[in-house]
């Protein structure tokens, strides 16, 4: 692998890298390999990483003619001593070998038509932002690795596992406003009995921020579509992923499974642990945890 080191952006507060370093690397015929210099640990506050510590995947972004990523996401992977390995999108399953964890952010990017419950068509045009998520997310599931998915990233972990997603809210009938600039957008409630649960601890209800036009289908719809498929009662249908909480309208806003140790939430925590949202870091905290844990195969 060949080493990038990470710019940043200080209106934007992002870390970048530009395409045509990338470029440079792929025609060299090396895997580009972007990291965070020792001045980036010291702009975020936090020391460099140790030697042996776990290395967690963080699928990066896109912003004009580099890849990106959020000084927020960055900031709370840094604060739990991971090394970080971004990922790009031409090299992402070389980059994600060896990883202990894996990050997958939100962002807006086209999806597969066969994701949803109403597709356009029945194409299956796979955008090369897409077929990295779908890579990583297969990578982390072959070698058996925690995944933590967050808004789209956590979409695409639900719709690769087989769950279908519904393009906007018009079927849901809401009133909610849920793809807004507002810090505290709508109330989500974590059933109890769940890893989420666990996670977070009691309080069951609290504030989110939300900044989503689609969504996972609801349980009822979901169960609906499966007892079609198998042509059978939803009685008997199981689903890959468990349901963690809802909004008020009953949008799902978390999912996962704790044996598979996957964990997706629908709102950004990593902006309300911006703002000193200590319950928000413990999602970050249970990556960091998980993935410093022996592979179960």
């Amino acid at each position: 692998m060949k080493i990038i080191k990470l710019q940043f952006e200080p209106l934007s507060k992002i870390f970048y890298v530009l395409d045509s370093e990338v470029s440079a690397c792929i025609y060299e015929s090396e895997t580009p390999q972007p990291i965070l210099s020792e001045d980036s640990y010291e702009r975020l506050g936090y020391p460099m990483p140790a030697v042996g510590a776990p290395v967690v995947g963080l699928l990066m972004g896109r912003n004009g003619d580099c890849y990106s990523v959020d000084w927020n996401l960055v900031s709370e992977l840094a604060r739990q001593r991971v090394n970080i390995r971004f990922i790009t999108y031409h090299h992402c399953t070389l980059q994600m070998k060896d990883c202990n964890g894996l990050l997958l952010p939100g962002g807006s990017f086209e999806s597969s038509e066969l994701y949803y419950t109403d597709p356009h068509n029945d194409t299956e045009f796979v955008s090369i932002r897409q077929m990295a998520y779908i890579l990583c997310i297969r990578c982390a599931l072959f070698d058996d690795i925690p995944i933590l998915g967050i808004c789209a990233g956590a979409q695409m972990v639900a719709a690769e596992l087989g769950l279908k997603l519904l393009r906007n809210f018009n079927s849901t009938e809401t009133s909610i406003e849920h793809k807004t600039n507002k810090s505290k957008a709508h109330c989500v409630d974590i059933f109890s009995d769940t890893l989420l649960r666990r996670i977070l601890g009691e309080d069951n209800m609290f504030y989110v921020n939300s900044r989503h036009s689609e969504l996972l289908a609801p349980l009822k719809i979901q169960l609906e579509l499966q007892a079609q498929k198998l042509k059978c009662d939803t009685r008997f249908v199981s689903l890959p992923l468990d349901y963690y909480a809802e909004a008020p309208d009953g949008t799902p806003e978390a999912w996962g499974s704790e044996a598979r140790r996957i964990l997706c939430i629908q709102w950004h925590p990593e902006d309300m642990a911006a703002t000193g949202d200590e319950r928000m870091r413990l999602l970050f905290r249970w990556l960091a945890e998980e993935s410093a844990l022996p592979r179960h195969q």
